[in-house]
């Protein structure tokens, strides 16, 4: 230490006269430290951090971004200099791992590198440096102690406008130089690292980065020679030309490429849409049919045609479908749904194909001469729905024909664009055929045993970082492949990737006597380097997970996902998987600190279970569970407890209860959103473990959870509720209404809570308005950028399209589709509402099953609801769930905008929706089973009824089928001193027109079981009259 403070080295760095002297400074500590920690442990203590950063501190000189810049690889000044020097022994000490973060973050060396990124401000050897010493930094973070792992902060800061907004200009420079290659690499990287969740991918989306990287790809499309036969012809004829690129230049990384475009639009319809939607992916894969010059191959999809086992027997097939064989259909199958599971709630499949179903012409190209080619406007040849891309096919023949992380990659792309539906239904045989067994390959091929020297080393060879990734990566992107697809389950499961996952969550739980990377030798042993003494600027921390303790909790994570993801369906599967012995391993990653997993034979009595509630963390050699870990966790217990067999068996003998019970104290809103979930199937009628969380108090938790200000726990918390109180006593029905409070329940049911808070909160920010253009680039892009690559602007609103007359009207009809789908998706008026339906409809159907079974105790419970809510209020509630009802209508008028947009009004008209009538129906369906007196009550209700007779002809066959149980239970004669009231009331709906309707649904609905429900309405109906 006392050599380094009198090192020429220091105080030529601390005093240096000009920039040259401290280069040459600079350079001689960058050949000390670089490839020796324990010299960069020295150099922290001594506060050399400090001085690399403050040359970083000054801005640089800010320029405007010409068009179409070409970057050119100029002379570094000497300031430039002393930057680069600088940076890279950033890098290299970021590089020494976990231990040097602390001193990093102390001195603000995030920022300075940060300010170091954008073009042309910076030379781009400055810009590949500072996002070289970013990367280090992020792959540092992620092997930090459990707990400080977390590269949120580090997102947070970097995914920001400014940054986003540099990140798109390295991403769209003009330049074939390796050094602006390696420099759109590496920000893919980082793009693929540290996007989390959907605001980062939003605003990502925002500022143009789907879109750059969709011209990347295209680059990639073009050098592989993959362009759609006569795709140039075919943008010159509809003005997307311009947007086929050059090809690729060498240094491009596909999976790097393929991974950066899975992250950013994941689990997102919008996002997926604004992918296929880019100009560039328009260009090289513009939709036309396609018929090849080799007769053959045209003649072996004629016969499969003929046969009836063609997967394209209603649409004819693209140039891309002729690289892929042919798939033929063998079995009956049920095809997944075109429309995805993740959409808000409300968004309806059939309203959408209204709004973006229209008339589109699509080319014909029938071979490689361009004389062949022929205008669909020619021949009329018309789609009411928008063709499949040929995108898809692409990916799909890419996933066959490579191997390793691009093979990864590229089904993780087409995964995203399946269950976004932007496949054809027919799609799913190909992907079960020709994706889902390659990717079930990967997972057992990459399967090796770890080799001694990776368990206690903090650095690991290539070959086994690959493999590594794979494993980590492809069961978490063959769940999401497979996950709402019966027949890709069984494709995976037929390939024996079951047993291949289970192997492989055992193997991450196999005990690890060492957990943190050892340190270098040291002649002085006895100098702790990582003490607190000292400033956070000079203090070494502690040296972080070994890579392969890292690798196996992501294995956890990933695991468990594939499992969630092969056994939603059948309950084999799920008995499969409680066979296998892996339930001990799902309970154990319910906890933060896992204990090793215990089969049925080895779990601790129950009077034993409740020491074992709270588990401090004593050791780490099972791992530290993330809450990533937990709530994937969750999942998987919630799917199990579908089951009656793994609710009375495996869940119970391993004690699942008391797990569940403890993470709905979680300090993670999101873990407890997922722990409510699994309780909705842990507190049913045909579960043993009701009465142990009972007596845990989980009743009391579940409606502190129904009080809480997040929407999410709100929702998942009544649904618990109101499985738990489904054929109860009456006791336990009036304790859970006296804990969750009638008026708050009233409350939840009649408020729009979410689209009240969402209105104050958008009424203040008008009446406090801020500069909204604080983070907005202030380098605006001339107006001779491609808008295509310009960062998305709406002037109209957040979610208004507004129409470039200079675009293809190709390109205009696309961007106006991806602007639908994200007011769809973004809008958080349409999202606060959405949350508000989605808990009306529990809390009403929470009602629906107060009153419900045991059905000789319903009439107690029925004068017991009317006591606590008030017999009219209640049918006040249930009417006006059925009016279309109107917020804010005397709300003030504000301007859209400072460029003369007409007033908005603050008021909108909300409509019933189907799900909210369906509860109320049932609610008064329970109320009318009970006794004479209350079904007389119903009837009286002349307003409600007629309200209810309006929906006798709703869409939803759902509403039907319950009011046609409504009519049988009001209709129905208790006994002979009910015969008179019975007549009346069956009186009464004939004259609201409810025998008509009914009669009409019997004759004439689509739906089977309604028209048997109809059947025995109408009859009841008759024959008390």
């Amino acid at each position: 230490m006392a050599r380094i403070q009198s090192s020429p080295i220091l105080s030529q760095i601390r005093v240096a006269r000009s920039y040259s002297e401290q280069t040459v400074a600079l350079r001689a500590l960058k050949d000390e430290v670089i490839g020796h920690v324990q010299r960069k442990e020295k150099w922290i203590e001594n506060g050399i951090i400090e001085s690399l950063v403050k040359p970083l501190q000054a801005p640089p000189v800010q320029h405007i971004l010409p068009r179409d810049h070409v970057v050119e690889v100029k002379p570094l000044s000497e300031k430039d200099v002393v930057r680069l020097q600088s940076l890279q022994l950033l890098a290299s000490f970021a590089n020494g791992g976990p231990s040097f973060l602390g001193p990093l973050h102390a001195v603000g060396a995030i920022p300075a590198i940060l300010s170091h990124i954008s073009p042309p401000e910076n030379p781009p050897q400055v810009i590949l440096t500072s996002l070289r010493a970013l990367s280090n930094i992020t792959d540092a973070t992620r092997l930090a102690p459990p707990g400080q792992d977390d590269t949120t902060i580090l997102s947070s800061q970097l995914l920001t406008h400014q940054h986003i907004s540099s990140l798109w200009r390295i991403l769209v420079q003009n330049s074939s130089d390796m050094v602006i290659q390696e420099q759109k690499c590496v920000v893919a990287s980082l793009i693929s690292r540290l996007c989390k969740g959907p605001d980062h991918q939003n605003v990502l989306e925002e500022h143009g980065i789907i879109d750059a990287l969709a011209r990347m790809l295209a680059t990639i499309v073009v050098s592989r020679g993959e362009v759609i036969p006569g795709a140039e012809i075919i943008g010159r004829s509809d003005g997307l030309a311009e947007y086929i690129p050059e090809p690729a230049p060498l240094g491009v990384s596909l999976a790097l490429v393929l991974e950066a475009i899975s992250t950013v639009i994941a689990n997102s319809r919008f996002r997926a849409c604004a992918l296929l939607s880019s100009p560039f992916i328009m260009a090289v894969f513009p939709r036309v049919d396609f018929s090849p010059p080799a007769k053959e191959t045209k003649a072996a999809w004629s016969v499969l045609e003929v046969s009836g086992m063609s997967s394209h027997r209603t649409k004819v097939p693209g140039a891309m479908d002729y690289l892929l064989p042919i798939v033929p259909i063998t079995q009956h199958r049920s095809l997944s749904s075109q429309f995805p599971h993740f959409p808000p709630l409300g968004f309806s499949p059939s309203r959408e194909s209204l709004v973006l179903g229209r008339q589109s012409s699509i080319p014909k190209f029938t071979g490689w001469d361009p004389d062949r080619l022929d205008s669909a406007s020619s021949n009329g040849d018309t789609e009411a729905d928008d063709p499949e891309s040929p995108l898809v096919p692409w990916l799909i023949n890419l996933v066959r024909s490579t191997e390793g992380l691009e093979r990864v990659m590229a089904a993780s792309v087409l995964a995203s664009l399946f269950k976004a539906g932007f496949t054809n239904p027919e799609r799913e045989a190909a992907l079960g055929q020709l994706v889902v067994p390659l990717l079930c390959l990967l997972i057992a091929e990459h399967d090796k045993e770890t080799p001694p020297a990776a368990l206690n080393s903090a650095f690991i060879e290539q070959e086994i970082a690959l493999d590594w990734a794979i494993l980590e990566q492809t069961p978490e992107i063959l769940a999401r492949l497979v996950a709402d697809s019966e027949y890709l389950q069984q494709a995976a499961h037929d390939c024996g990737v079951m047993k291949v996952v289970y192997k492989l969550l055992r193997e991450s739980y196999e005990p690890m006597t060492v957990q943190s990377a050892p340190r270098p030798w040291s002649p002085s042993p006895d100098h702790d380097t990582g003490g607190s003494e000292g400033l956070p600027t000079c203090r070494i921390g502690s040296p972080g997970q070994l890579p392969v303790y890292a690798h196996k909790i992501k294995m956890r994570e990933s695991t468990l996902k594939l499992i969630a993801g092969m056994v939603t369906f059948k309950d084999e599967y799920r008995k499969e998987l409680a066979d296998q012995e892996m339930v001990p391993y799902v309970v154990e990653s319910l906890s933060a600190s896992p204990q090793k997993p215990r089969s049925v034979k080895d779990q601790p009595k129950p009077d034993k279970m409740a020491e074992n509630v709270d588990r401090p963390i004593r050791d780490f050699q099972y791992g530290v569970n993330p809450n990533s870990v937990i709530i994937a966790a969750c999942h998987v217990i919630r799917i199990l407890g579908r089951s009656v067999s793994n609710l009375r068996t495996a869940l119970e003998d391993h004690g699942v209860a008391m797990p569940i019970f403890r993470l709905l104290r979680h300090p993670d809103a999101e873990v407890q959103i997922s722990a409510c979930g699994a309780v909705c199937n842990l507190v049913t009628n045909s579960s043993p473990m009701r009465e142990p969380l009972l007596d845990a108090g989980v009743l009391k938790v579940l409606c502190e959870h129904a009080h809480s200000l997040n929407p999410g726990l709100r929702l998942n918390s009544m649904w618990a509720l109101k499985s738990l109180v489904n054929a109860v006593d009456n006791n336990l029905k009036k304790q859970a209404l006296e804990e969750l409070e009638s008026g708050w329940l009233v409350q939840l049911i009649c408020d729009d809570t979410e689209d009240e808070a969402l209105h104050t909160r958008m009424r203040l920010e008008r009446q406090n308005p801020n500069d909204e253009d604080e983070d907005m680039d202030t380098e605006t892009l001339d107006d001779g950028s491609r808008p295509a690559l310009s960062p998305s602007s709406h002037p109209g609103g957040p979610f208004t399209f507004v129409a470039n007359p200079r675009e293809p009207p190709r390109l205009q009809s696309a961007k106006r589709k991806v602007a639908t789908l994200r007011e769809a998706e973004l809008n958080p008026t349409r999202k606060a509402r959405n949350d508000d339906l989605a808990i009306q409809e529990q809390g009403l159907n929470f009602i629906r099953n107060l009153i419900g079974l045991p059905s000789m105790l319903m009439a107690e419970m029925v004068d017991h609801l009317f006591n606590e809510l008030g017999q009219d209020r209640l049918f006040e509630i249930l009417a006006s769930k059925l009016k279309v009802k109107v917020l804010h209508a005397y709300g003030r008028k504000f301007s859209a905008g400072n460029s003369g947009a007409a007033a908005v009004s603050d008021a909108r008209v909300l409509y019933p929706q189907a799900k909210v009538i369906e509860a109320v129906v049932y609610v008064l369906v329970h109320i009318a089973a009970s006794i004479p007196r209350h079904r007389q009550l119903v009837i009286a209700q002349t307003e409600l009824l007629k309200l209810l007779g309006g929906h006798l002809n709703s869409l939803d066959m759902d509403v039907r089928r319950a009011l046609c149980h409504l009519s049988t239970n009001l209709a129905y004669q208790e006994d002979g001193a009910d015969a008179q009231a019975c007549q009346q009331r069956a009186m009464e709906l004939r004259k609201l027109g409810f025998l008509a309707k009914l009669e009409g649904l019997e004759q004439s609905d689509v739906d089977l079981d309604v028209r048997e429900r109809a059947k025995a309405a109408v009859w009841q109906l008759k024959s008390t009259v």
